[in-house]
């Protein structure tokens, strides 16, 4: 067990860090690992078992949607630099892994990663932390409490286009943080059981449902814990009804409960 070293480049990207740090992933996480060809993997990478925890942070200013330029328009240029580059730096660094090569702490190579990973066993949690938007998102709609960012899971091209609704494919999922509820996920689900308890039954829900949308990943938490299976006493997102194929949930549920 390694405590996470120092790293860290932008503002941003030293919060996560921090973040980890305080977190239980202390433990287990390292900063800014590097791939063999001497570029960066991510920005902060933890190995329990057979769970492989992989963030990447992005930060980018998104300006207040009113003015001369038509709002979808900045909302889907902060959304390509924001969120879908570091989508496809998500899916590559998991292909990275499944390909068994080498991970290493430093540019230069000295440094091998310290940690063995099963390849044929991990469950790889693809996690991107995007920077930017809150003031904006508070702007738009006054129901949004905190500015967090709105995710919609379903099959590409089915999901609706709205300004501060990411449109994730439900086929190759990742998570998607904000600067808000980042920290509530982490202290609120405060061990690393909890916190892949709770990803693993997202990616279930996500699996099994059309379409999974919601308002901000905190209210996805506190869904997440008003529903309890009565046999298996465990928490679960969506319904037992097998007829339901799309489950909505509205904004302020975190602030509810």
């Amino acid at each position: 067990m390694t405590q996470i070293g120092p790293g860290g480049v932008t503002p941003t990207e030293s919060f996560l860090v921090e973040l980890c740090g305080r977190s239980f992933f202390h433990l287990w996480s390292y900063a800014n690992p590097f791939k063999d060809d001497g570029h960066e993997f991510c920005d902060v990478i933890a190995v329990f078992e057979g769970h492989v925890f992989i963030f990447f942070d992005r930060e980018k200013q998104l300006a207040d949607l009113a003015g001369e330029e038509e709002p979808t328009i900045r909302w889907d240029r902060w959304k390509r630099n924001a969120v879908d580059r570091q989508v496809r730096t998500a899916h590559g660094a998991e292909r990275y892994l499944r390909s068994g090569r080498k991970l290493y702490l430093d540019a230069k190579k000295t440094k091998e990663f310290p940690v063995l990973i099963d390849i044929g066993m991990m469950t790889v949690h693809k996690i991107i932390v995007a920077h930017g938007a809150a003031q904006a998102c508070k702007n738009v709609s006054t129901s949004n409490i905190y500015g967090s960012l709105a995710i919609t899971y379903a099959d590409l091209g089915k999901s609706p286009l709205w300004p501060f609704m990411l449109d994730i494919d439900r086929n190759t999922p990742v998570h998607v943080f904000d600067s808000h509820n980042l920290p509530i996920i982490l202290n609120e689900l405060d061990t690393i059981k909890d916190f892949s308890d709770y990803l693993d039954a997202k990616m279930r829900a996500v699996a099994s449902l059309d379409m999974l949308s919601y308002c901000g990943e905190e209210d996805l938490l506190a869904h997440y814990w008003l529903n309890t299976d009565p046999v298996s006493k465990r928490h679960y997102i969506g319904t037992s009804d097998p007829k339901v194929n799309a489950v909505i949930i509205g904004e302020g549920e975190w602030h509810d409960l």
